[in-house]
């Protein structure tokens, strides 16, 4: 059986605090195959930035430190490279692009130096091929008048411009899985659209994976493969986009799919989730979920449920009381 292209199983980072720590990815796991997209959702502060960066061993300046699990790059666990290792695989096998472009580029030094840093380190070039392939990347990602760009500083240009000099720099040394934690956020609508097109066109182009970070279903509607919904640091459902948004199992995601505003939908309020995620420090016994939730039943207060599978369903999985009584269900009747 050939290895996935990512595995991540049961990671689970901390950060100090105080005299203690705090849990901010709690037992996590999913796989990215070859070519596939992976949407990775849930708000704000559910864990999704942290388990991408401790994928990528960037936590080191940084209170947080991976205290469990795995994360398989084919085969390899990447926990357990050293740095010098995992500085030659970062970059060259695994790229990021980072959230804010304005301040994931140096702002004082010109884009193709910047541009040019990893592609001499990673592909060996000399300082001219390494010029005239970061112009190339550029023109690669849409840039007009990339030759001029190349020296310009990242404040001369806007911020889909920015976002689209990342994507240059993450693809520049041709990964074979490219994490975006949330590549569209700062942008409007028409650059988006733009971005994600590109996002699209160069993943189908080099057949590399992604992990695509978002809050936002519709960008996961328009890239994704399959769907990992977090919550509290906690996977609470995976599925494919087609039964994710056809028939949503847990409660929270089926929340997140009713937020989304809709056309031709006469409505003076949107719907939208009561409360808030809670804070890691303080979180709620049994299912982390059951604050917030319409359908909470006294077992949820009391113990957190299993991720489990979902009956019926391919590769589906939801942590809800609600699923395992279903399955129960299923299976007497089967």
């Amino acid at each position: 059986m050939t290895a996935h292209l990512l595995e991540v199983e049961g990671l689970k980072t901390e950060f100090k605090r105080g005299d203690g720590s705090i849990t901010a990815v709690a037992g996590v796991s999913f796989h990215i195959e070859k070519g596939e997209v992976l949407g990775l959702v849930g708000e704000s502060g559910c864990g999704k930035s942290v388990t991408s960066l401790s994928i990528m061993r960037l936590l080191k300046d940084t209170p947080g430190k991976i205290t469990g699990g795995a994360v398989r790059f084919e085969g390899t666990d990447l926990t357990k490279l050293s740095e010098r290792d995992m500085r030659r695989t970062r970059g060259n096998d695994l790229a990021m692009i980072f959230q804010e472009p304005m301040t994931s580029l140096n702002p004082v030094l010109r884009i193709g130096l910047q541009l040019m840093e990893p592609i001499r380190l990673h592909l060996g070039y000399d300082r001219k091929q390494a010029r005239a392939h970061a112009v190339h990347m550029l023109k690669l990602v849409g840039i007009p008048r990339a030759e001029e760009v190349v020296d310009d500083y990242p404040h001369q240009l806007s911020g889909g411009m920015r976002q689209r000099v990342m994507i240059a720099m993450a693809m520049s040394c041709h990964p074979k899985l490219l994490i975006a934690d949330e590549p569209t956020t700062a942008l409007d609508v028409t650059i988006q659209a733009q971005i994600l097109d590109l996002m699209k066109r160069l993943k189908e182009e080099q057949d590399m994976g992604m992990l695509l970070i978002t809050h936002d279903l519709g960008v996961v509607a328009e890239l994704c493969d399959r769907v990992v919904v977090m919550y509290a640091g906690r996977v609470v459902e995976e599925a494919s986009v087609r039964e994710l948004f056809a028939n949503p199992q847990h409660p929270y995601t089926k929340g997140l799919i009713q937020s989304v505003p809709k056309l031709r939908q006469k409505v003076r309020r949107l719907d939208s989730i009561k409360g808030n995620v809670p804070d890691l420090s303080q979180m709620p016994s049994g299912c982390k979920f059951a604050p917030r939730c319409q359908f909470v039943m006294d077992k949820c207060l009391a113990r957190e449920p299993d991720l489990i599978p979902v009956a019926g369903a391919s590769e589906r999985k939801s942590r809800c009381w609600l699923t395992q009584e279903e399955n129960a269900e299923g299976g007497e009747r089967a």
